[in-house]
Parts: structure tokens; C-alpha cells; sequence
């Protein structure tokens, strides 16, 4: 907690959150699109890599409690970002952001991913509502807030949002 001035002058406390600061190597076999780690049958790629990341790509995709393979399927069939590495805090994470085919901006995930401690942490927007899985820190919502903001236009929410 920083205050930023004296509570005797009647202002508040503010919390201030860590900066995070891209650290993407010139080459890394994390540096790349998810999908070439990751398939959407659920088979893991045949490296190291490939499978930590699809066995922790799994393991943040079943704490939504959603249909995994159907989020699986659905949102590695659109387009993705190449990985890029963040110092968030302490930790060094790869950012990964991958969407469902011709709803993007309605179903899309934002993946942190701990190469060295295998810890995942993100959101999840499936048909327009918001999910933070993995528990991340006020630094990484910040991140993926930042580089992904959710965007959702009026005619896509009209068609694709989850009616209540």
C-alpha cells in the first residue's frame, strides 16, 4: 500500500500495482502461437513444451466449469497471438490470447502461463461474459486488461451474447 499523501489532508490510501514488463526472447519454443502447442482434439503437441502447456491449457480451461473440450475446440479455431513474455512481479509469464472463428471479441481467452512453476492464470470470455480463472494477481488482470481489452460491439451482443 503507497499513500500518496497524508491522511491528515483527507486523502486516501491508494494500492498501487506493479508494472509489467515485456521480456520476450529473440527465440523460445514458447514464442508462438498456442494452437502450435496446443490441439483442439486434445492431443498434445509431441514436445515438452507442447505438453506442459496443453496439460496446464487443460487445467485452466476446467476450472471455468464449462465443457472443456468444447471450449477446447471452440476457441482453437479462431485466430491467435504469437507468445510473449512478461515480468509480472517476481514471475516471468508468457502471455498467450486465443479466440473462437468469427466471434473474437465474444469468445476469446487470455492465458498467462509460468513455464517454470506451470501456474496459469486469465480470463475467459465465453459469449460476452467475463471469467477470471487462476487466481491472478491485481498485476496480471492489469496486463491482460491492458493488452486485451474486452470489446464487444452492439451487434454482436444482440447475436452472440448468452441471453439471461
Amino acid at each position: 500500500m503507497v499513500l500518496f499523501c497524508s491522511a491528515a489532508f483527507g486523502c486516501k490510501a491508494q494500492s498501487q500495482v506493479s508494472v509489467a514488463e515485456n521480456v520476450t526472447p529473440a527465440s523460445s519454443e514458447y514464442k508462438t502461437e498456442i494452437f502450435n502447442l496446443v490441439d483442439p482434439d486434445g492431443r498434445q503437441a509431441d514436445t515438452p513444451a507442447g505438453r506442459t502447456l496443453s496439460s496446464a491449457f487443460d487445467h485452466f480451461l476446467n476450472t471455468s466449469g464449462l465443457d472443456v473440450q468444447m471450449l477446447r475446440k471452440r476457441l482453437l479455431s479462431g485466430p491467435a497471438t504469437q507468445g510473449s513474455l512478461w515480468r509480472v512481479g517476481d514471475s516471468r509469464e508468457w502471455l498467450y490470447h486465443i479466440c473462437q472463428a468469427n466471434q473474437c471479441n465474444v469468445t476469446n481467452v487470455t492465458m498467462l502461463y509460468d513455464e517454470q512453476s506451470h501456474r496459469t492464470a486469465g480470463r475467459l470470455l465465453y459469449r460476452c461474459a467475463p471469467q477470471w480463472l487462476g487466481s491472478p494477481s491485481a498485476a496480471e488482470k492489469t496486463l491482460i486488461e491492458t493488452q486485451y481489452p474486452i470489446r464487444i460491439d452492439a451487434d454482436d451482443a444482440r447475436i452472440f451474447c448468452k441471453k439471461k
